[in-house]
């Protein structure tokens, strides 16, 4: 599926971000491995609790030939606070106060509060786009024309088929990128092995299950999986409803076999999660096991909380989890829980999620800011557009961890609260997915483990500067 938007400000959308970072580039990134290195920023101090300080990058240029300076950073920083914007991800950047230019290579962000997670924020979500091309093109500018800093600059589109990037000849950073040309095709699911083994397509960003096999046997193409921070995700109404009772929270917990769902939605490709938090990341709980398959268990304590075979549950599902949604279903109606079903998609999805009447909503999220806090707000702080719940002490702790500047005292509080999360059963919790790609052989290719890489490191044999095109679904 094409990119809604080719503007950084206006997106929330994992394949999106992914295009859209190898034009645009943020202060600081995540490398292969989730840790922050630098990118248009060199350095940062922490001036105050409110204030940090970033050095820039001398000499970069966007790819119009206007400078990168610190009121590039101060208009982008105004420009994604402000609504008129449109940013769908604001609530997650929105301990940013503004940006203050110290000189033409120096630049203070200043929070309302104290940010322990200002960093991972960044890294995930803010791009810095050019103030004057913004001002005189208009506000559709970076749709109609994007003008980044990053390693590839924006050739042309073919509508509905292909975006092309071209390599950035003065980019900063040395011998990258590495090929000429980067395209992303737009590839239908049922045709993208047969483009990636007729070397039409050199990597298929979404390798399905079932055709591992066909891949791996090939001579032309291979396999390469890699544990991701994605997860299932199923937020749940801890506020209202039945669910209001931890018993039945537990129960549900108890009832999903996700051996069961690994097997037959990823095909065995995912790793069952204790908790929310995954390995890798801060707030990461090693003490936590996960909750056993034990449908005895399960209808114990439904029984012990007034329902023997008479609960019913509403269940909200984005079409992609369809597969995933209908497992579940059966395994709740095995120890005596009705569910309907309803799907949307994600043009609905908020919407839908928003009109409150549902007991919980099955979806797949990865992890942009690379630390618990993003899972944990996004499916269960009051304020999120993707929660349906309202409980007062998880805002309280999860605002308390966040707002906390040193880094070890920020961890173990966010270590206890995924251990609060898990004694409560404020969600319900799945798997972590082990990503699967299928890429040419002539390749060198190493995956992120946020699910969306940088494409400035990428080789391929052959001539000096070969192009490289990527499938997506």
């Amino acid at each position: 599926m094409p990119p809604l938007t080719l503007d950084p400000h206006k997106e929330f959308a994992e394949k999106n971000h992914i295009l859209l970072q190898q034009i645009y580039e943020g202060l600081v990134r995540f490398d292969a491995e989730g840790r922050i290195e630098p990118a248009l920023a060199v350095s940062w101090t922490r001036i105050d609790a409110l204030r940090m300080r970033f050095k820039l990058r001398e000499g970069v240029r966007f790819h119009n030939g206007d400078p990168f300076t610190a009121n590039s950073v101060r208009f982008t920083v105004e420009r994604y606070l402000d609504p008129k914007t449109g940013f769908p991800a604001l609530g997650f950047i929105s301990s940013l106060d503004r940006a203050e230019v110290v000189d033409e290579l120096t630049v203070d962000l200043i929070t309302h509060y104290p940010d322990g997670l200002l960093l991972n924020r960044l890294a995930g979500f803010i791009l810095i786009v050019p103030e004057e091309h913004v001002r005189k093109a208009g506000d559709t500018a970076l749709n109609d024309a994007p003008v980044g800093t990053g390693p590839f600059v924006f050739d042309h589109r073919k509508e509905k088929e292909e975006i092309a990037l071209v390599r950035n000849k003065n980019y900063w950073m040395k011998d990258a990128p590495k090929v000429n040309e980067l395209i992303f095709r737009f590839v239908p699911w049922e045709r993208q092995v047969e483009d990636l083994l007729n070397g039409k397509i050199d990597i298929v960003t979404e390798l399905p299950g079932t055709q591992t096999a066909q891949v791996m046997k090939s001579k032309v193409a291979r396999v390469i999986k890699r544990d991701t921070l994605y997860q299932m995700i199923i937020p749940i109404s801890v506020s209202s409803g039945p669910l209001t009772d931890v018993r039945v929270r537990k129960a549900l917990n108890y009832a999903l076999n996700k051996e069961e769902i690994i097997r037959y939605d990823l095909l065995g490709n995912g790793k069952i999660l204790a908790g929310v938090a995954m390995k890798g990341k801060e707030g990461y709980n090693p003490d936590l096991t996960p909750y056993p398959f034990d449908p005895k268990k399960a209808r114990a304590l439904l029984k012990e909380a007034g329902y023997d075979g008479n609960l019913k549950l509403r269940m909200l599902f984005k079409e992609q989890g369809a597969r995933a949604a209908g497992i579940i279903r059966r395994q709740f109606e095995a120890v005596g829980i009705g569910v309907s079903a309803v799907s949307t998609d994600d043009s609905r999805v908020i919407q839908d999620i928003g009109l409150k009447t549902w007991d919980l909503v099955v979806g797949g999220c990865p992890d942009p800011m690379v630390h618990s806090y993003f899972i944990l707000c996004l499916i269960l702080h009051s304020r999120s557009p993707y929660s349906i719940a309202d409980y007062p002490e998880f805002d309280r702790r999860l605002e308390d961890m966040a707002t906390t500047l040193d880094s070890e005292d920020r961890n173990r509080k966010a270590r206890a609260l995924d251990r609060f999360v898990y004694d409560e059963s404020l969600t319900l919790f799945t798997y972590q997915r082990i990503k699967t790609y299928g890429v040419n052989r002539k390749v060198k290719f190493y995956p992120s483990v946020t699910g969306m890489p940088h494409f400035f490191s990428i080789e391929k044999a052959g001539d000096a500067k070969p192009a490289v095109s990527a499938a997506t679904p």
